[in-house]
């Protein structure tokens, strides 16, 4: 008899064949690694228990002048903030938002669903994404929202006296036409694709976001960006300004007067597949590529990624505008989420990267944008629905929406057996942690050759004995991890006790 350690390394891989990623993870749905055990991904609990108005596309989160938090929410239709724990829309008067546009005529839904003549109630086709970039001008909320163009601000009660304004007001004098905004470290007020010229990058005086007319007297000025087409999404790193384009990035530093800001290419041929999938963390920049996953730490540069078949292949690249990122620093985790499936524009499945172990996992979740823990005791999250969540607050078993779906992991196929020779299984030794056992419940089926039969060999669990009886033959098998949702666990190095028997 011999112990024979089974369980895979780190990461799911999703690239090539299964029994090319022979011995690895290949599948997996709510799980994450983390100091290279399997575990959970924590559970998500209602910040408000109805839903908003329109598919939320942009978040913010960040704190008024006595620490109080405030979280903005843009969706399809209206503008949001949570504030002293009450919801408010504070949509701007005028505000043009994405539905307007939204194709509801002939064509647009299924044949005789509605009656003849009407406005479809709904769209089969892909709707138009626009972006809402928002940022804070001491404690007051400033955003843009692309498909309108003007520079919002709002202004949250936080000192004895003081009054919240109702709704969102445009910033005097700011451009119009712009695709994004920003406020730099030297609190200029920024204008991406400023005045509707889409090469344009103009800022406001500094102190001053009403004074946008560059004088010897001032620091308003503006650049062109150098790479080819147009601007479209700004980020801070470190004490510079990320300039997204059509087809790569420019670096914005600041270099003092006369000319304030300078711009150079920082990087080409890594646009990003829409701008919601840009994620700013404090180390680097990163983002979801057209077909790869790309990071900037001062050079742009490809991300391996272990899941990329698992994305390319299956992305809806009509509903690419709705791909999104998100930062989720207490598990030094990135999230990007993407559409999958014909007529599918929202996204419904994710990819995690762990960029401090560099691992990967995959899963279906219906989310749309994302902000991470810090103004917020938890990572904030909004569905297509309109309900937005506190993620990692509670366990899966009471996260809305999962209906009993379990997490799991799937194991590719792991060797047994040599040449002729089948392995016998008597025990399954496991190694796991949870509060109360069972934790996980493992199941195998088998294979003797990689194209062949399979057999489904059961499933076990495991007590304080710390073992189980088993009893299957084979020369591959396949394992899988089903987790407990009421609990959080973590899978370590399950062995199977085996010896080698003949083929008869």
């Amino acid at each position: 008899m011999a112990l024979l350690p089974v369980t895979p390394p780190a990461g799911i891989i999703k690239n090539g064949t299964d029994y090319a990623n022979k011995g690895r993870w290949v599948d997996g749905n709510l799980v994450r690694f983390e100091n290279g055990f399997l575990k959970p991904v924590g559970g998500w609990s209602k910040l408000r228990n109805t839903a908003l108005t329109g598919e939320p596309i942009g978040m913010y989160a960040y704190n008024d002048n006595v620490g109080n938090p405030v979280l903005a929410v843009g969706t399809r239709q209206k503008v949001y903030v949570l504030y002293n724990n009450t919801w408010t829309d504070i949509t701007p008067s005028g505000f043009v938002n994405d539905s307007a546009a939204d194709p509801l005529g002939y064509g647009a839904y299924n044949w005789s669903a509605e009656d003849y003549g009407d406005a479809r109630s709904q769209s089969g086709l892909p709707l138009k994404q626009g972006h809402f970039s928002f940022d804070n001008w001491g404690e007051h909320l400033i955003f843009c929202f692309s498909g309108d163009g003007k520079i919002y601000q709002w202004r949250p009660e936080s000192q004895p006296g003081g009054t919240t304004d109702t709704i969102a007001t445009a910033v005097t004098n700011a451009p119009t036409g712009c695709q994004a905004v920003l406020v730099t470290n030297e609190r200029h007020l920024v204008a991406i694709g400023s005045g509707g010229d889409p090469r344009k990058v103009s800022w406001s005086d500094r102190e001053n976001n009403t004074n946008w007319t560059s004088q010897a007297t001032n620091t308003a000025g503006d650049v062109q960006i150098p790479t080819g087409g147009r601007a479209l999404l700004a980020v801070k790193y470190q004490n510079d300004v990320i300039v997204f384009s059509d087809t790569g990035i420019d670096r914005m530093s600041y270099v003092g007067s006369p000319f304030i800001y300078g711009i150079s290419a920082a990087g080409v041929n890594c646009k990003a597949v829409s701008r919601r999938s840009v994620v700013q963390t404090g180390n680097f920049v990163a983002w979801m590529g057209e077909n790869s996953f790309f990071v900037y730490d001062g050079v742009a540069k490809e991300i391996k990624c272990d899941v990329h078949d698992f994305v390319y292949d299956n992305l809806n690249v009509t509903g690419r505008q709705s791909c999104w990122g998100g930062h989720n620093s207490n598990f030094n985790e990135i999230w990007w989420g993407f559409p999958v499936g014909d007529g599918q524009y929202t996204p419904n499945k994710y990819v995690i990267w762990n960029y401090l172990e560099n691992t990967w996992s995959i899963g279906s979740l219906d989310r749309g944008c994302w902000v991470d823990q810090g103004a917020f005791d938890y990572p904030i999250a909004a569905d297509s629905s309109g309900f937005v969540y506190e993620h990692e607050s509670t366990t899966l078993a009471k996260s809305p929406n999962l209906n009993g779906t379990a997490p799991f992991c799937t194991s590719g196929p792991i060797e047994l057996g040599n040449g002729n020779n089948y392995v016998q299984c008597s025990q399954i030794i496991p190694d796991e942690e949870a509060n109360t056992l069972p934790g996980v419940t493992i199941s195998f089926k088998g294979k003797f050759t990689p194209l062949g039969s399979e057999t489904d060999f059961g499933s076990f669990t495991f007590d304080n004995d710390g073992y189980t009886d088993a009893r299957f033959t084979a020369r591959q098998v396949q394992m899988t991890v089903t987790g407990s949702t009421t609990q959080d666990f973590q899978v370590g190095n399950i062995r199977l006790n085996v010896r080698t028997r003949g083929r008869r």
